[in-house]
């Protein structure tokens, strides 16, 4: 018997009315929820982005705000976003959400 290897996707990502961003997952036949926000997902992916850009890439907090208004803001939320379910598509990471 070949097996099937088993890959995670998203299903949906919500914010809620008071910020709490849900992503729910598949794998399989399983689905479980993920909350990855609490705040809002813009303002996590913000904190995150503008300490990389301005600590390793050098960006002044200018460049850094043109990026954001200008299709960064999407791009960023888009990469966060895809990192999570990449790290749950694996079977101990995905055994790890409750």
């Amino acid at each position: 018997m070949i097996g099937t290897k088993l890959h995670t996707e998203l299903v949906s990502l919500v914010e809620t009315g008071i910020g709490e961003v849900i992503l729910t997952l598949e794998r399989g036949e399983e689905e479980k929820q993920l909350l990855i926000a609490e705040c809002g997902l813009s303002d996590v992916v913000y904190e995150s982005a503008i300490d990389y850009y301005l600590d390793n890439e050098h960006w002044t907090q200018e460049k850094f705000d043109d990026y954001w208004e200008n299709g960064g803001e999407d791009k960023e939320i888009d990469n966060y976003v895809d990192g999570i379910v990449d790290f749950y598509d694996d079977w101990s990471t995905w055994e790890e959400i409750a």
